[in-house]
């Protein structure tokens, strides 16, 4: 029998159908010409139904379709599975995660393609660099097309992108972005109009790939083929379908510092990255380009503010079209660019408050459910460096908010306190790793401030048994291990940690917080793939191929290992068991119901009146 939340849920889509067919199918995906799947991948949403697997053994392999990948049960955490759990759990919060877009404006002289010639690894410069806008729109589409949880059915509430949003902090890519995830058509193209300007179609720099002709590029000696006409697709404008469900943000390296390393960068720098000259080859100019912006050397910036000053005589440069929209972004206006963003799909700020823009601060909270609480951290290190850190003053405001919502917790010296607040299940989301958080490195020039490393985040999360989950990105690998606690006899949270949308295998997360309903709770992933085919072959350059052939690149590098950052069996797709730090009985199914409207209508509205749609 439908309940009356129900009834008026299906009434509320079956009005809407009606009133504005043309709209429900521009967003259903049904147009080939949108740049939508229209292949088998369309049968296989997750990597439960089937995983895309790299084919043959030469040097550089194709991509097809392989076998579906079951859940893995995970008791690390000491948590007996119940035989009765199948049958009697309810989801509490179903929602996506993506990380490390990397939004690439790769024809902006900011980039430092040319270290790849001394270097070759991941981060220089990519096959695919140009492709990431592509990438993004159908990893939107490949999340809008499981709307309901594959374990509970439980309907998408909410997306969360866990940093390193831009590459190169650029504004060009931090608006691509947030326009992507809204809805809204991007030309990924800078400069002059139309007119790629960049190392993929310059002969003279054989480190990067020109796929127009790679027989003479480093590239092409490693078997890459041709795919003639690319970059004149690549610039073209994208048709976004734009994420149904809200999303939310945090900082990642790369969106703090320059290239996601070097220091926060220079008026002479802003120049430089806006102006009429880009790197082509290495030369002395790029090495002292890289080298000023190291802090603390005033010596480094002058010399560099110097070879600045005679740039159109310097060698292994050319001349591109200049963009001013190419200049780094601060903290301040990464905040404030998302408010720039239509009140659909939401929310205002994307996560970030107004007490953010007042205060500065780059960390925020979010009643999600009644019951689940979130929490966006910044774990970058604002002077310098890809590691992270989490100063003191973010420290203790994450030990206050965790306080506010936790009835029993322990002081760092195992005492335990208990107190009569309303219980909250958190879950803790950002850029960087419990491993990858050890940048302790300071400007000098502001007050000393202690900085905390992973292994203290961890310690402090332990002490509140309500955290249940830390989601996060920044290494590029599925890996998810548990954190169990030595206090309180027992308890514990599962570190979840992501690929990206950038290098293989360019997959996304979808996670189900399920109320076991026997003291436990489990937390489902599942990896999920961007919508676009495996195969790259045709003959058109469909926004659909193009991302096709961006994910068949990113499968192929000679100097890296691309498989190891699919993780293991145990990190794809799981089932994660923990004990239910209090009772959930007190969430009536009557509030999930009522969730699970608002998360449906939401997606509803979000696909009759998305800025693609209207």
């Amino acid at each position: 029998m439908l309940s009356r939340r129900r009834f008026l849920i299906v009434v509320a889509g079956s009005a809407a159908a009606a009133s504005m067919p043309e709209l429900l199918t521009a967003c259903s995906g049904g147009d080939p010409g949108s740049g939508t799947s229209t292949t088998s991948a369309g049968d296989a949403p997750t990597t439960l139904q089937a995983t895309i697997l790299r084919q043959g053994s030469g040097a550089y392999r194709r991509l097809g379709w392989g076998p579906g990948e079951g859940f893995t049960v995970r008791d690390d955490l000491g948590v007996t599975a119940g035989a009765e759990r199948a049958r009697n759990r309810r989801s509490i919060l179903y929602f996506a995660q993506l990380s490390d877009t990397h939004i690439i404006d790769d024809q902006s002289p900011g980039r430092i393609e040319y270290t790849f010639a001394q270097l070759q690894e991941t981060g220089s410069t990519r096959a695919q660099d140009v492709l990431t806008v592509h990438v993004l729109d159908q990893m939107v589409r490949a999340v809008n097309a499981v709307p309901k949880s594959p374990v509970t059915e439980a309907p998408l509430a909410v997306a969360v992108v866990t940093g390193d949003n831009s590459d190169s902090r650029a504004h060009s890519e931090l608006r691509w972005f947030i326009d992507t995830l809204d809805g809204k058509n991007v030309t990924p193209d800078s400069g002059s109009a139309g007119d790629y300007q960049g190392v993929h179609a310059w002969a003279e720099a054989t480190y990067a790939y020109h796929p127009d002709d790679p027989s003479g590029d480093l590239w092409g000696e490693h078997d890459y083929p041709e795919y003639r006409g690319m970059l004149a697709a690549a610039v073209k404008e994208v048709t976004c379908a734009g994420l149904d469900v809200p999303w939310l943000a945090v900082f990642g390296n790369h969106d703090i510092t320059w290239i996601g390393t070097f220091g926060t960068g220079s008026a002479t720098l802003d120049e430089f990255v806006t102006g009429s000259h880009k790197i082509a080859t290495p030369s002395a100019f790029s090495g002292t380009l890289l080298a000023a912006q190291l802090p603390g050397d005033a010596n480094l910036q002058r010399a560099f503010t110097e070879a600045f000053a005679s740039i159109g005589s310097q060698p292994g440069l050319r001349e591109v079209t200049p963009d001013d929209s190419r200049r780094l972004f601060t903290p301040e206006e990464f905040v404030e660019s998302f408010f720039d963003s239509p009140e659909r799909p939401g929310p205002v700020g994307h996560g970030f408050s107004d007490g953010n823009r007042r205060d500065k601060t780059t960390w925020w909270t979010r009643q999600q459910t009644e019951v689940v609480r979130f929490m966006g951290l910044d774990t970058c290190n604002h002077y310098v460096g890809a590691g992270g850190c989490l100063p003191e003053d973010q420290y203790q405001w994450l030990e206050e908010e965790l306080k506010k919502n936790s009835s029993r917790y322990y002081e760092p010296d195992g005492t335990p306190r208990e107190q009569p607040v309303d219980d909250q299940l958190f879950v803790i989301f950002s850029h960087h790793t419990s491993w990858s958080m050890n940048n302790l490195a300071a400007d000098p020039d502001q007050a000393a401030a202690e900085l905390h490393r992973g292994e203290d985040v961890v310690e402090l999360l332990l002490r509140f048994p309500n955290v249940i989950a830390w989601v996060n990105g920044h290494t590029h690998t599925n890996t998810i291990i548990p954190h169990k606690s030595s206090v309180g006899g027992g308890g514990g949270f599962w570190e979840i940690n992501t690929a990206s949308c950038i290098d293989w295998g360019q997959q996304s997360r979808l996670l189900d917080i399920v109320d076991n309903r026997d003291g436990t709770i489990s937390i489902f992933t599942v990896t999920l793939d961007h919508a676009a085919n495996p195969s790259s072959e045709g003959s058109d350059y469909t926004q659909e191929r193009l991302a096709s052939i961006s994910r068949e690149l990113s499968a192929n590098p000679w100097f890296d290992d691309p498989q190891a950052k699919l993780g293991k069996p145990e990190d794809r797709n799981t089932e994660l068991l923990l004990e239910a730090p209090f009772d959930l009985s007190g969430v009536s199914d009557a509030d999930l119901e009522e969730h699970a409207l608002r998360a449906e209508l939401r997606q509803v509205a979000n696909r009759l009146f998305a800025p693609s749609a209207l």
